[in-house]
């Protein structure tokens, strides 16, 4: 059974000083290497050598600190209200219930209120990121093709193209901001 979130988020603070900063990022540099074993010291003088995943995460969270960030560390199997859903994708708590009506995001009821899998809005997160990046390269696509020296039927090629290489989230997302933008000038 997952727990609430308030017992298994951990939050760390960015590093205060910047020579704190300099210091995390010169020790990140040689740990980058593939050859670099870590191991921490338990109090009875064992020593408890790092996997690889182990390493990797203690790596992009002191590099995150080194670059002045925030970290919070959340396990996968975490149940979350859709406030903290949309709190993580950074996204309002009504968005939050659209994703969940159109099937974008598994959630679960539990009494009247809906529950959600940390991994589950994560994947959401991911597939987000995903298609915004198809859909923006799409664009750029189409943005070069205008600006080329044949303007005028090489941008309608350009955005076919575009539009036949989009798969069919990308070419949705596109369509819904284009709804957006002509809903706006409606009103």
């Amino acid at each position: 059974m997952a727990t609430t979130l308030n017992r298994v988020v951990e939050d760390i603070a960015p590093l205060a000083s910047e020579e704190q900063r300099e210091a995390t990022r010169a020790a990140i540099s040689q740990i980058l290497s593939d050859t670099a074993q870590v191991a921490l010291r338990l109090p009875g003088g064992e020593e408890y050598r790092l996997d690889g995943d182990e390493l990797r995460a203690l790596r992009a969270i002191a590099l995150a600190r080194a670059n002045g960030q925030r970290v919070s560390v959340i396990s996968h199997d975490v149940i979350l209200s859709p406030q903290q859903a949309a709190e993580l994708l950074g996204v309002s708590r009504p968005m939050v219930y659209r994703f969940i009506e159109r099937g974008d995001l598994t959630a679960t009821r539990v009494g009247t209120h809906w529950r959600l899998l940390t991994a589950d809005v994560l994947a959401l997160a991911e597939r987000r990121t995903r298609l915004a990046d198809g859909v923006d390269t799409g664009l750029d696509h189409v943005a070069q093709a205008m600006t080329s020296s044949r303007q005028g039927t090489a941008a309608k090629d350009g955005a076919k193209e575009s539009w036949r290489a989009a798969t069919p989230e990308q070419k949705e997302a596109s369509l819904e901001r284009v709804r957006r933008r002509t809903r706006g000038r409606r009103q």
